[in-house]
Parts: C-alpha cells; sequence; structure tokens
C-alpha cells in the first residue's frame, strides 16, 4: 500500500519522453524507476507512470493489472477522498519494490488530471517517473498542465542524425512555451542518449554540439528497443545499466548548470 504519511518533502519528478521514433525512449522510464528503487534498497519509495496511451510501454513492460492513470476520471479534481482510496489501491512490483500506475491503450490521461495526480503522487513518494508521450511538435498550450509538476522533463534521443535534429526542434518549441509562459518556468530539461549496440552513428559529445547543450548521460537500451517489451529488465541488476543511471540521478540533483531550460 502506498498510503500517505504526511510526507513535508515532495517527491523528486522525472518526465521522460522523446522526440522521433518511440523506440528512443522505450523501456527508459522503467528503467529508471526499477533501477534507482533497487540502488536504494527499499529504503526510498519509487512510482513509475504511464502516460502514454500510444506506447503504453510501462504497461506491457510491468504487465500492469491494477489501477490506471484513467480511472482518476470517476473522481473530479480537488475531491480528496476520492483520490486517497484510489492511490492506496496501487499495485506493487516486487524485487524491488516498485509502485506502478499502467494505462489504458488509446486514452489519455487530461492534462490537468495528469498535473494533479503527479502533485498527489509527489506527497506519497521519494520518486516519481513518468512515461510521457512524445512527438517532435513540443509543447503547446493545450499540453501546459502535463509539465508542472515535474522537476525535470528527459528528452531521449537515439544518436543517430533525424532524432537529433527532431530533438532540436521540440527543443525550440519547448523553449517557445517558456517564452510565452505556457510552461511552468520551473521545469529543467535535458538530454539522455539512448540506442542499443547498434546505434553508433554518432557519440554523446557529438550530439552534445549538434544540439548546443549537454548530454545528461547515455543509458543504453540493454534490454532491447523492439516490441513487446515484456520483462522487467532492471531488475537483473546490469551493472552497466545501474552505473549509468547512478550518473543521471547524480548530475539530475546536484548539477543544475548543466539544465537545457533557463529556469530562474
Amino acid at each position: 500500500m502506498a498510503g500517505s504519511d504526511n510526507r513535508s518533502v515532495s517527491a523528486f519528478t522525472i518526465g521522460i519522453t522523446s522526440a522521433y521514433d518511440p523506440a528512443c525512449k522505450r523501456g527508459l522510464a522503467v528503467n529508471l524507476a526499477a533501477s534507482r528503487a533497487r540502488s536504494t534498497a527499499g529504503d526510498s519509495r519509487v512510482c513509475v507512470v504511464d502516460a502514454d496511451p500510444f506506447s503504453r510501454d510501462v504497461t506491457t513492460r510491468l504487465a500492469g493489472m491494477g489501477r490506471a492513470p484513467d480511472d482518476v476520471a470517476v473522481y473530479r479534481p480537488g475531491v480528496n477522498a476520492g483520490w486517497d482510496r484510489w492511490l492506496d489501491a496501487l499495485d506493487t512490483v516486487h524485487d524491488p519494490p516498485l509502485w506502478v500506475l499502467p494505462g489504458v491503450a488509446g486514452v489519455g490521461l487530461a492534462d490537468r488530471a495528469l498535473g494533479e495526480l503527479l502533485g498527489r503522487l509527489r506527497a506519497r513518494f521519494d520518486l516519481v517517473v513518468c512515461d510521457l508521450a512524445g512527438g517532435a511538435a513540443g509543447p503547446d498550450p493545450e499540453m501546459s498542465g502535463r509539465f508542472d509538476e515535474l522537476d525535470w522533463l528527459l528528452v531521449a534521443v537515439t544518436p543517430r542524425i533525424e532524432p537529433v535534429e527532431a530533438a532540436a526542434r521540440f527543443l525550440a518549441a519547448f523553449e517557445a512555451a517558456r517564452d510565452r509562459a505556457v510552461v511552468c518556468g520551473s521545469v529543467r530539461v535535458g538530454l539522455v542518449t539512448t540506442g542499443d549496440e547498434a546505434s553508433t552513428e554518432l557519440s554523446s559529445d557529438e550530439v552534445a554540439r549538434m544540439l548546443g547543450e549537454p548530454v545528461l548521460a547515455s543509458v543504453s537500451q540493454l534490454w532491447g528497443r523492439a516490441l513487446p517489451n515484456v520483462g522487467f529488465g532492471a531488475a537483473l541488476g546490469i551493472g552497466e545499466l545501474d552505473d549509468s543511471v547512478t550518473v543521471l540521478f547524480e548530475r539530475l540533483a546536484g548539477t543544475a548548470e548543466l539544465a537545457i531550460s533557463r529556469a530562474p
């Protein structure tokens, strides 16, 4: 059970997206969350949310069977009792302990509802990782609510020319949305290169030079990028994967100067 304990410090909250093919971020949210949960030996409560109704990567990989984010529609935002009962019923994947919110195919959670859901999860967990839908168009006024509760938005980039070009368009759109106050100014954006053993077209340094921004970490998709994505890869304890996740979290938590966003 993920019951509330009146925590005064809100969870560190990360959104995962991509600007190109969904394979760029495939498995990333699950493996970041699971690797972090295992590295803290269960001392940190970690929740992973499937908010991408198109790829449903979290749901498929973890075979999520319980409450889905879409179920929140039966409760009106702002009605505490309904939300609390719903959150108390979250499924837990053990070893490492990880709470999972699966998604429903083709049914997206409204941005306002997702924003409130993430806000409530922040009061119950130490880390929340949310897999978001991707796309090169970037944020617009209809999408603003989904970013408001994030500390970081990570853009997964396969180190090839086309994904890097798409990421450049996404980042430009994000900064334009920030300038128009469409996106909350406190949300930082970072780049993470992914890819499998065949993704050798560009190095992380080359990606950073092309985008004019640093790459926070390179997390190789050792679990595989092909559908159907069944399997809890990070639970296998792959040292290379865990090491790259540790580097990423150290930079997210301690090096604000690496942020792409110009948040005050």
